[in-house]
């Protein structure tokens, strides 16, 4: 940092901080806020950066329609320990674009993201995907996150092979479609969803879907597994849908499948607008959605009996849903 250093977010040193995290492979980040500018910061291999009770990372208002506060592209052996990230949504300074990311983590593996807290980007809090060479991110964890008012998603995941998302907390996401909490949203045939534990998740108060589930872009590619195991989902007040599943071949595109298995286990649903805690529709007939103990409180605040979240679950599904007790 220069001489007689800002301590107030007020001044820009994005190129300071990133000449030190190119030189260091540790970092400890000040107890104070830190502006940085649409450049964002580039995290190579094998870093490890901590922020200290104070830390923060503030986005300068920005024109462009894309940015990366922090950009994992490419790299391997990434760990974060409590970031604070903070968007430019209320003042960003053009209309367009959706993809204004807090966390950026593109054909990278081994990446450890503990402890964060994101809000008010102009497009996701955490973007999990490919980048031009490598067609998944590898080997992810994300644990004790927070999530909220994100313009576009809490969490979007692109393409992934091995995640884990525990004990995250996404909220209040609204601004642009399709304003989820947690969003598994393919962008194209080679995309991957697989060996991915969603653990003690909460969502609520988003504008979109609390988890939604979106294959349809793997199809007319080489056919693809999909295992998704979503353990203890708690969702209160979603606009749209607690959960969404959704895999449509659309016209035109032909060959391969997407099959495989989402497992949704002990969930409870509360109080969707609209009373609809589920949809789940595609016409794979190899891609399965099990669900197991599930709990549905409706809008007036009644607990749904079995018989009953049978009847309200098959409303909103096909037959590839599979309901145990």
């Amino acid at each position: 940092m220069p001489p007689n250093y800002a301590q107030d977010g007020s001044v820009d040193y994005t190129r300071y901080i990133q000449l030190a995290i190119n030189k260091h492979d540790k970092l400890i980040f000040p107890g104070f806020p830190l502006l940085v500018n649409d450049t964002g910061l580039n995290i190579p291999s094998n870093r490890t950066l901590q922020f200290l009770k104070g830390s923060e990372l503030r986005m300068k208002p920005s024109l462009k329609q894309g940015y990366a506060i922090i950009d994992i592209k490419e790299a391997k052996n990434v760990t974060l320990y409590n970031p604070v990230v903070i968007g430019d949504r209320y003042n960003h300074l053009g209309t367009g674009g959706e993809w204004g990311m807090g966390i950026s983590i593109k054909g990278a593996s081994n990446v450890r993201i503990l402890g964060a807290r994101i809000s008010e980007c102009w497009g996701d809090g955490i973007y999990i995907g490919q980048s031009q060479n490598v067609y998944a991110s590898n080997n992810i964890t994300i644990k004790d996150t927070r999530l909220v008012k994100n313009r576009r998603d809490g969490i979007s995941v692109i393409s992934v092979d091995g995640l884990i998302l525990e004990n995250i907390y996404a909220a209040y996401q609204d601004g642009t479609k399709p304003m989820c909490g947690i969003n598994f949203e393919t962008n194209n045939s080679n995309c991957e969803i697989k060996g991915v534990q969603v653990i003690n998740p909460r969502t609520e108060f988003n504008k979109g879907n609390g988890i939604q589930i979106a294959l349809s872009t793997m199809l007319g590619g080489i056919s693809k597994n999909v295992n998704v195991v979503v353990l203890n989902h708690v969702d209160r007040r979603s606009n749209s849908f607690a959960f969404k599943v959704a895999c449509n071949r659309k016209d035109g595109i032909t060959g391969g499948n997407v099959m495989g298995f989402v497992n949704i286990i002990n969930p409870s649903w509360n109080q969707t607008i609209g009373d609809r805690p589920l949809s789940f529709v595609t016409d794979q007939l190899n891609l399965k959605v099990e669900i197991k103990s599930v709990r549905i409180k409706k809008a007036n605040g009644r607990m749904l009996d079995h018989s009953e979240i049978n009847a309200i679950l098959k409303k909103h599904s096909n037959g590839n849903l599979i309901i145990l007790k």
